[in-house]
């Protein structure tokens, strides 16, 4: 695996993509994408059965990776690109797609999903599979809850105007003023929880409002991460989700820009209704959405088994 995890303490995906890997059984050697001279990536995939090239924006191996890619393959391995970012519909990263070594690996996983997806990276010249983003087997489960975050209406990341778009901006604005002091930023600079805590936040917060850059078949990872450690997520309706079983009876759904309409339902939700969406949404993502589950369907794609 091309793109080494970092400390087991942090919430990175890489991470999660190592334990499931190693979950399944596979044999895996971790390789850092930074810099490593092509020759040992070359050198060290030699009798491999697969590469799994992680990408992170401007981690590139020094040297031509291009040619590396073609040397690894020429050795009998198959390469893979693998990265749960959005591309198309965004100015800044769509000008990259197939303009990038990792790219050319044989086969190219995104969370870019749907059939007009899938005809734009084909006129890139990208082999495009979808691959809906899954949580790490270690975050699985509900945490004990914590009378601190008890009652609160939580957001967990980030905002940055040129990737996220209006629709977060303006949710966030919304929560404050109908919640006033029950709202909480976490991700903003400062106020960040990661780890087993965030597993204790998601579990104890009465609900976690959070969104994706609109698009069809696409959210973000923050979709399994909450579900998947027992919270409540409300999250805008999005085509695709039904059809992977993140249906209404997993979530709080709703309309983009429909924030009254939420706050009413957050506001009428009981104990009971909010147990059995987080029960419900549990059993979907250990059944459908972690990285052992989505490992399988690559290798599915990748040596056309099952």
């Amino acid at each position: 695996m091309l793109g080494a995890p970092r400390a087991a303490a942090e919430d990175c995906w890489k991470d999660d993509l190592a334990l499931g890997c190693e979950a399944l059984g596979w044999q895996t050697v971790h390789l850092p994408a930074r810099g490593i001279p092509v020759e040992d990536v070359v050198r060290v995939c030699r009798g491999a059965d697969m590469l799994i090239w992680a990408r992170t924006h401007g981690h590139d191996p020094r040297g031509d990776a291009v040619a590396m890619l073609r040397r690894i393959e020429d050795a009998g391995t198959v390469t893979v690109g693998l990265h749960l970012d959005l591309y198309w519909t965004l100015r800044g990263r769509e000008p990259r797609v197939g303009n990038q070594p990792w790219w050319t690996s044989q086969f190219v996983f995104t969370a870019d999903g749907g059939p007009e997806s899938a005809a734009r990276f084909a006129e890139r010249g990208v082999n495009h599979h979808w691959c809906p983003p899954p949580v790490g087997v270690r975050w699985l489960g509900r945490a004990e809850p914590d009378s601190r975050y008890a009652g609160q209406v939580a957001f967990v990341g980030g905002y940055v105007a040129g990737i996220h778009g209006e629709h977060r901006k303006r949710l966030l604005e919304w929560a404050r003023r109908r919640f006033g002091r029950r709202f909480r930023w976490y991700g903003r600079p400062g106020v960040r929880v990661v780890g087993d805590e965030l597993s204790v936040l998601y579990a104890s917060a009465r609900v976690v409002i959070g969104d994706s850059a609109p698009a069809p078949f696409y959210w973000s990872d923050r979709v399994p991460r909450t579900l998947g450690r027992g919270g409540l997520l409300a999250y805008p309706n999005t085509e695709g989700l039904d059809e992977v079983g993140l249906t209404a009876a997993t979530m709080l759904r709703f309309d983009r820009f429909g924030f009254d309409e939420l706050g009413d339902r957050i506001d009428a939700l009981t104990d009971a209704r909010r147990r059995e969406l987080t029960d419900n949404a549990l059993t979907v993502i250990a059944e459908r959405h972690t990285w052992p589950v989505r490992l399988r369907e690559i290798e599915s794609v990748v040596f056309q088994c099952g």
